[in-house]
């Protein structure tokens, strides 16, 4: 079985690709077709420079990258990645943006599921061997904040401080000068708890607003609990 490689030149006429394999270097024309007997292997033999490095010029043409991986296998997928990093990602992304806020249509990842009706998960996130200590997702755009964080062991922040963990399942700290910290347009339904709640942090006062046996009441910190109605 053999497989194929092409590199197109930017548009197919402005610009060029160069592909540079281990130093050395490769100019490849439009058209060019490279045949490989599989398993087609790439070792770097640089420990100073990147093993492959794609240059694509093409400044314009929304269809021309500089990369562009398919397959036609259902049954595994299209791309393996595989790193040992200490204090990066396996994958880095970074979008150079526009500092006028000229680009808010782009993104530094897009996903695009295709097909009406699929049953495809956008993201997923798993630990095949087993759970994990380190966060499941974490979003930072603001000083000091965890926006978003998913911790390992499956409780959520929202306005955390860096680093901090969340005190319960879903951990939401109000930003100062925001109206509230959580907004329901709707209903908001509470399940009975089969026992009344004990784990509110004392230090951050207040209490626990619960339902038991179809009735509401409210637990304040160290306190006993008050029906509501």
């Amino acid at each position: 079985m053999a497989v194929g490689r092409r590199v197109f030149l930017g548009g197919f006429t402005a610009g060029a690709v160069t592909v540079a394999v281990a130093g050395a270097e490769t100019a490849a024309a439009a058209g060019e077709y490279t045949q490989y007997t599989a398993p087609a292997q790439f070792y770097g033999t640089s420990t100073t420079e990147h093993t492959v490095t794609i240059n694509h010029k093409a400044t314009s043409g929304e269809k021309t990258v500089a990369l562009n991986v398919t397959s036609d296998n259902p049954e595994t997928s299209a791309m393996y990645l595989k790193g040992v990093e200490t204090a990066h990602g396996t994958l880095k992304i970074s979008h150079v943006g526009y500092a006028d806020g000229s680009d808010p249509g782009s993104s530094a990842l897009s996903i695009d599921l295709l097909t009406a009706g699929t049953a495809a998960q956008g993201i997923f996130v798993t630990a095949s061997d087993a759970p994990t200590k380190g966060a499941l997702l974490v979003l930072r755009n603001n000083p000091g904040l965890d926006d978003f964080v998913v911790k390992g062991n499956g409780t959520t922040g929202i306005g955390m401080g860096r680093g901090n963990n969340p005190q319960s399942q879903l951990h939401v700290i109000q930003r100062t000068g925001a109206a509230s910290a959580i907004l329901a347009e709707g209903a908001v339904r509470l399940a009975n708890v089969a026992t009344e709640p004990t784990g509110a942090p004392a230090a951050a006062g207040g209490g626990s607003l619960y339902a038991q046996g179809g009735k509401l009441f409210w637990k304040a910190v160290g306190g006993t609990p008050t029906q509501l109605a």
